[in-house]
């Protein structure tokens, strides 16, 4: 057989490889190792061949035609040199782009953090009246979207102090129920005792919630004050909302709350406004 049908063989195979897509994406992906095995193969026997005297094609033998083959080859391994340095550039300008991205992330979570505890650090310092038993607990949520994020919270009990990445939908539970009511006070819930049968009960009939919700929340609270903040100045939605809640059962009163929010009105809003695009720390 003459020695080009090898070539000719091979050709046809990998075009038949190709017809695949699972192996068209293969060799697409590793082009570059490809053309360079393709490349090492041919040299290697054009090597072993180059003095024979065997037909290649026609009335030519392999001693005629290797510089030609050479040329070709050699043109294949060319092509994959380039092939593979212009796939490390954009690869090595990918990883770059992800590693400013990331670091660009890891400064704005620090940026988050470092506000949460601000203005965890102002409510402090704002309602410090209000906290009296070890019990209480103030939150202040920015509206996003659909949902609440919370901006700060306080309680000089560590355990109902931390914060978690729940998001609450704008209809879900009683910070829901005050955005739409403006305004929401509850007190005397019974005492979360066992599965919490009664105080799952009595929640679900102030508020649109779940029983798996209420399961998970920290703090279960026996009273609690939920108002919107707003800026009177604009005719556009409220800019968030504060929420005050008790483990006494009749603890938080709308009398004692709504003078704390007059008398802190524009640190409250402050707060808000500086904070537009923070979207992650919710509860």
């Amino acid at each position: 057989m003459d020695g080009y049908l090898y070539f000719v063989i091979a050709v046809l195979i990998i075009l038949a490889l190709t017809s695949f897509k699972t192996t068209r994406n293969f060799l697409s992906q590793y082009l570059s190792e490809f053309l360079t095995a393709i490349g090492a193969i041919g040299l290697t026997v054009i090597d072993i061949q180059s003095g024979s005297d065997k037909i290649f094609i026609g009335t030519n033998s392999w001693n005629d035609v290797w510089a030609f083959l050479l040329f070709i080859f050699g043109l294949i391994l060319f092509c994959a040199i380039i092939i593979g340095a212009k796939r490390n550039l954009h690869n090595r300008t990918v990883q770059g782009e992800i590693n400013k991205n990331l670091e660009l992330k890891k400064s704005i979570k620090t940026y988050q953090e470092e506000y949460y505890k601000l203005c965890s650090n102002n409510i402090l310092h704002l309602f410090e009246s209000f906290y009296t038993t070890g019990g209480e607990r103030i939150s202040i949520y920015k509206h996003q979207g659909d949902h609440f994020t919370l901006l700060g919270r306080c309680s000089k009990n560590s355990a109902y102090n931390k914060s978690t990445d729940y998001k609450y939908r704008d209809n879900e539970g009683l910070i829901g129920k005050g955005w739409d009511d403006n305004e929401v006070i509850v007190f005397d819930s019974p005492k979360w005792v066992g599965k919490g049968n009664e105080y799952k009960a009595f929640m679900k009939t102030k508020c649109n919630i779940t029983d798996r919700r209420l399961k998970k929340i920290r703090m279960k609270s026996r009273s609690l004050f939920i108002k919107t903040i707003n800026d009177n100045n604009t005719a556009s939605n409220p800019d968030g909302i504060i929420v005050f809640e008790s483990m006494n059962p009749t603890k938080t009163t709308s009398e004692e709350c709504n003078q704390l929010i007059n008398e802190n009105e524009k640190a409250l809003l402050t707060l808000l406004k500086n904070m537009k695009n923070l979207t992650n720390k919710t509860e």
